[in-house]
């Protein structure tokens, strides 16, 4: 398959995304002509857009480095901070803060929010100043040190200096990095160190390897790398892909990355289970309550729209988590914190009802495809919308202060310069600057259209995708497991964008004869390269089986429910298009042989032996609900597996035929 075919995919997909983000509504039915009027027009502009970045190269001047100029960067991000700080005098408190704070003060320390965080973000600069703006000032002063770096980072590879003065004033202006800058959540110095592992990492790309030559190199990427396993519990997941990504790409540096992989990952284990243990740490986290934030706000969304379908049983487990009037009367389609606030010992109801809730959720989401997408596309939505309409959010915090009065920690906030940089965050907030400064869900289609040119620029080698690594690993892992719209638990996806986009731009990603790892053989051989094997054709269809099902479901949706057609004339039409894409896609991907047969024969056959299938479908569906009394849903699962079999099978025949 031709290099474009892949670009044109990379474009559709994006495109899709961000008109999505654009017109989908989580409080009102979607518009499906909107919907194809935005993706036209914004398909347009990303073309051309597309055309002209894919042109850009950024060839740095390799000037010296003045010590002046370091100062005057440090001048750029230091005066925005200290005023910041004087605004919101000692911070921008919440019941997070709070609770750390008196942990740090008591010596008394609970792993809710890591151990890790509260000594190093909090017990550490109390030893210095026994109040809140000591843990602030400290926290500031890491974000002054990594864009200090930066900085110097674009300056070695990239910028000029007057570029780098101005990339550096789009991140320090910007009301989301100043409010966030101040406070207190595990999740600020937690995405800053993914920034800053970022930036290691296109080091490394970019030296091929040879940045880790230095010791002292190597020891700074473990540094900036514990805090992403240490100060969130579900860091983990981009902390290994860190060491894993660099034992896959770099063979000279594998003993290094799997040596710090498995040795730290050792010690945390230590360290959280016997030391804590020896310490009477109380180790409790969120556990399976945070798990299923996904979960809960799906089930909330079923029982608002549809609460008669639910059982006696079903609705005792949801009474027991919280009140039933509630489950309705506090609905959000965006998160199920409503569950969390409105329910004594939530976390414990949860614990003891987890089994019976995970088998609510799946026999609902498995009635209604329908409504487990849109309620998914409601979920995450905070993670990728681009209108930026709940982005004032991010400035209403809890007020806390008074509960900590009496340990004297505040003083008056200077009523000027709260005033100042509250017309500021509003003036930003309220007009088309949001979509550049604060908007999170931009960033997310930003960081794909820089993934998208990397794999353009470098002819699709996976080993130049390594830096989207680690930001993308953490939007994916809070998308599956996400509390509620807050923005803070993808910080780190608003503030990687300049780097990676800078990345993508860099001239080094124009090679033309750019190396292929191992890797990068090994997944072509599975996807796209000519093959008569049995097996890699029979992984290859399981591919072009799920994306011709999606179709097929969501194209039964759209002319059921947004088109109002009979359901049955739907299904006839969503079958035939899901069948259309499902011989298109094998074609190119599965049984590629060329073949003089006539076009409209072959289809036709094809369309039989699909039509063959959904019979056989229906009737194994029937056989196994009447005559076996399983659960129907147990019989399509059943049924599903053995009519892909049956159309492989008998598609791979039709191909040897014509052959």
């Amino acid at each position: 398959m031709k290099q474009s075919r892949f670009d044109n995919l990379l474009k559709w997909i994006i495109v899709f995304l961000f008109t999505l983000s654009m017109t989908w509504d989580s409080n009102a039915s979607f518009n499906l002509i909107l919907f194809l009027i935005c993706f036209v027009l914004v398909y347009i502009v990303f073309s051309w857009l597309w055309k002209i970045l894919a042109k850009v190269k950024l060839n740095n001047p390799k000037g010296k480095i003045n010590k002046f100029e370091y100062l005057l960067y440090g001048l750029l991000i230091l005066i925005p901070l200290v005023c910041t700080i004087i605004a919101h005098y000692p911070g921008v408190i919440s019941p997070d803060v709070v609770g750390q704070y008196k942990q740090a003060l008591n010596n008394s320390y609970t792993n809710w929010h890591p151990v890790m965080h509260t000594l190093i973000m909090f017990k550490l600069p109390l030893l210095f100043y026994e109040g809140l703006i000591s843990p602030v000032i400290f926290q500031c002063f890491l974000i002054f040190i990594i864009l200090l770096y930066f900085c110097h980072f674009c300056r070695r590879n990239f910028l000029s200096f007057k570029q780098t003065c101005g990339v550096l004033l789009l991140i320090v202006l910007n009301p989301l990095f100043l409010r966030f800058s101040v406070t207190l959540w595990k999740d600020v110095i937690y995405s800053w160190s993914i920034f800053l592992v970022t930036l290691f990492i296109i080091n490394i790309i970019l030296s091929n390897g040879e940045w880790l030559q230095k010791n002292t190199n190597k020891i700074w990427l473990i540094i900036g790398s514990l805090p992403i396993l240490l100060f969130r519990h579900n860091g983990i997941v981009s902390f290994a892909l860190i060491f894993i990504g660099l034992a896959i790409f770099f063979a000279k540096w594998r003993k290094y990355a799997l040596i710090s992989l498995f040795t730290i990952l050792i010690a945390n284990f230590i360290i959280t289970g016997p030391v804590y243990k020896s310490f009477k740490i109380d180790n409790r986290t969120g556990g399976k309550s945070e798990m299923i934030g996904l979960v809960m706000g799906q089930i909330s969304y079923y029982y608002y729209n549809s609460s008669s379908s639910f059982t006696e049983d079903e609705l005792a487990v949801l009474n027991d988590v919280t009140p039933l009037v509630n489950w309705k009367k506090y609905y959000n389609p965006r998160n199920f914190n409503f569950t969390k606030y409105t329910s004594d010992n939530y976390t414990k109801k949860v614990e003891k009802n987890f089994s019976a809730l995970m088998k609510i959720w799946l026999t609902h989401s498995l009635k209604s495809p329908a409504k487990f997408t849109k309620s998914f596309l409601n979920m995450t939505s905070p993670l990728w919308e681009t209108r930026s309409q709940f982005m004032t959010n991010a400035y209403i915090m809890y007020e806390e202060k008074d509960k900590l009065a009496d340990k004297g920690d505040f003083k008056e906030t200077s009523d000027l310069f709260l005033e100042q940089v509250v017309t500021y965050n509003n003036v930003i907030t309220n007009t088309p600057l949001r979509w550049l400064f604060v908007d999170i869900g931009g960033g997310l289609v930003l960081i794909l259209t820089a993934l998208a040119l990397v794999l353009r620029k470098t002819k699709w080698n996976l080993k130049y995708t390594f830096p989207f690594w680690i930001v993308l690993s953490n939007t994916f892992v809070i998308m599956l497991l996400i509390t509620g719209e807050e923005y803070r638990f993808v910080y780190a996806q608003a503030i990687c964008v300049i780097p990676l986009f800078l990345y993508c731009l860099a001239a080094i990603l124009t090679k033309k004869n750019i190396e292929k790892c191992a890797l990068q053989k090994l997944v072509y051989k599975l996807t796209v390269a000519k093959t008569d094997n049995t097996l890699i054709q029979f992984i290859r269809y399981i591919f072009v089986g799920g994306v011709a099902a999606i179709v097929n479901i969501g194209m039964l949706y759209v002319f059921t429910e947004a088109l109002n057609i009979h359901y049955l004339i739907s299904n006839i039409l969503a079958f035939t298009l899901g069948l259309i894409v499902n011989y298109i896609l094998s074609k190119k991907l599965v049984f590629q042989e060329k073949t003089n047969f006539n076009k409209g024969k072959e289809f036709l056959i094809y369309a039989i032996i699909g039509v063959l299938g959904l019979g056989l479908d229906t009737l194994i569906i029937s056989l196994l609900t009447t005559k076996l009394k399983l659960y129907y849903m147990l019989s399509k699962i059943i049924s599903t597996m053995l009519v892909f079999i049956w159309n492989f099978v008998a598609r791979k025949v039709l191909y040897k035929i014509i052959k």
